[in-house]
């Protein structure tokens, strides 16, 4: 599996079809009054499902990098208790699987392991594979440096104890700067609420107020232009926040 790509299921791809209809509809009616909107539905379902998907990607990579700190911890608790770095493995999926469901990520990426290990490839490769496939940068500079330590002899329990330290403190670096964005969040998401609310208040609440604006061409390329805009600010915002760690 490739954590950087997210293929939505069934019922992930039918609940985002209907939110991009829900907001074309929004659209529809508040910029253009006009149902011919709905003819935009092709183009942008699939710009909508790729934003989608990367959201999701990039939410199950974060869990997936707090799952593979759990994992790195079991491994040099094991190590330290004696074990090879091979058993090291195995025991380490037995802890994962207490802390974890069976059918998480990381307990099938080590389980996944465990079985390559089985047929004779070495552990060194099983965690390169993981490593590449992941997406998380900690977890392929861990691969390369446990690989070279491995091979030569290295401290493979301070090897361990670093990369699940270095985790941590990047996953407290992300969930403080979360905290502090947090607020900034919930206003982004009301501000772009507005529009579409002052505009269906418009609507409903003076009718006619806005017809200039609709099935004329002038006002159709005002709102084109407003409707321009409105995305522009709302790319600019989402970007602002994104702060990566």
């Amino acid at each position: 599996m490739n954590y950087r790509i997210y293929k939505l299921k069934k019922g992930e791809l039918l609940l985002a079809c209907l939110e991009a209809a829900t907001l074309i509809g929004l659209t529809a009616f508040c910029f253009y009054n006009s149902i011919w909107v709905f003819l935009v539905f092709p183009a942008v379902l699939p710009l909508y499902l790729r934003e989608k998907q990367k959201a999701l990607a990039e939410r199950r990579r974060k869990e997936l990098k707090i799952q593979f700190k759990d994992a790195v911890q079991s491994i040099a608790a094991a190590l330290a208790a004696g074990y090879s770095a091979e058993n090291a493995l195995r025991e380490a999926v037995k802890d994962l699987q207490m802390m974890y469901s069976k059918d998480t990520d990381m307990v099938q990426e080590m389980a996944a392991m465990v079985r390559k290990m089985d047929s004779n490839q070495t552990m060194e490769a099983a965690v390169f594979d993981f490593a590449e496939r992941s997406g998380i940068e900690e977890a392929q500079t861990f691969a390369e440096i446990f690989a070279v330590a491995k091979r030569g002899g290295g401290d493979l329990i301070g090897i361990m104890k670093d990369t699940a330290r270095t985790i941590s403190e990047t996953i407290e670096t992300e969930r403080q700067v979360a905290a502090v964005l947090a607020s900034k969040r919930y206003e982004q998401r009301i501000m772009n609420k507005i529009p579409f609310a002052m505009i269906f208040y418009l609507r409903t609440g003076c009718p006619g107020f806005l017809d200039p604006l609709y099935h004329d061409v002038t006002g159709i390329c005002v709102m084109t232009v407003c409707l321009g805009l409105y995305g522009g600010a709302w790319y600019l915002g989402n970007e602002f926040l994104r702060i990566e760690v």
